[in-house]
């Protein structure tokens, strides 16, 4: 059970208040993790410091105007759903942000925690390419798109543990987890995103949720 004065930082998150019912251990996970995914993807663009039905409707609100979280939206404009409901439409939330690219808008968030020579180099574009998919001038091929949508990924499951600089750190720092290499060196040249060497670093970004950072 988390504490209604828990408090949550990271990106644009500021949570220092959690309302009934979801300082419930089936709940605060998936709201929090509904949230950080968002964030990580750019799509958040107002400080959050109330983890509670109103904020989130707002939210799914606006992600629905991008054909997101629509059922999500519409469960909390109602009356209030149960426990059960909520688990269910959190989750599948969730799960449609992560199979969801929308480029101009991580490839910007990117930029922000990364830096752009960093996405850069980890997307193999030119900085003018970046700029222009970026202002949304030339969309972005799918291959950028989807490498772009894997760093989110792990920069999602980041976020619970560290901040901008830290996230920076850990995909150049050499880990054994990755046979004495860096995230950037494991991924190597021309990778993808079903490569074992991103899913390693997925799996390994992540495993931090549960074991604590490393």
């Amino acid at each position: 059970m988390h504490s209604a004065s828990t408090t949550l930082t990271f990106g644009v998150l500021r949570i220092t208040s959690i309302k009934t019912p979801f300082e419930h251990p089936d709940l605060y996970p998936r709201a929090t993790r509904f949230l950080r995914r968002a964030d990580a993807m750019g799509l958040l663009d107002q400080p959050i410091e109330e983890l509670s039905a109103a904020m989130l409707c707002r939210v799914a609100r606006s992600l629905s105007s991008r054909g997101l979280a629509r059922d999500l939206a519409a469960l909390l404009s109602g009356s209030t759903p149960s426990q059960s409901d909520l688990v269910r439409y959190l989750d599948s939330a969730t799960a449609a942000l992560e199979e969801s690219p929308v480029p101009a808008a991580e490839l910007s968030k990117l930029t922000t925690v990364l830096g752009p020579d960093r996405v850069c180099e980890f997307l193999e574009i030119s900085p003018a390419s970046l700029q222009r998919y970026q202002r949304g001038e030339r969309e972005a091929p799918d291959d950028v798109g989807d490498r772009a949508h894997f760093l989110t990924s792990v920069i999602a499951a980041l976020e619970g543990t560290y901040n901008d600089f830290g996230i920076r750190r850990w995909f150049e720092r050499p880990r054994t987890a990755f046979d004495g290499r860096s995230a950037r060196q494991l991924l190597g040249r021309r990778w993808t995103t079903d490569s074992d060497a991103a899913r390693r670093i997925l799996d390994a970004a992540e495993s931090l949720q549960h074991l604590g950072a490393t």
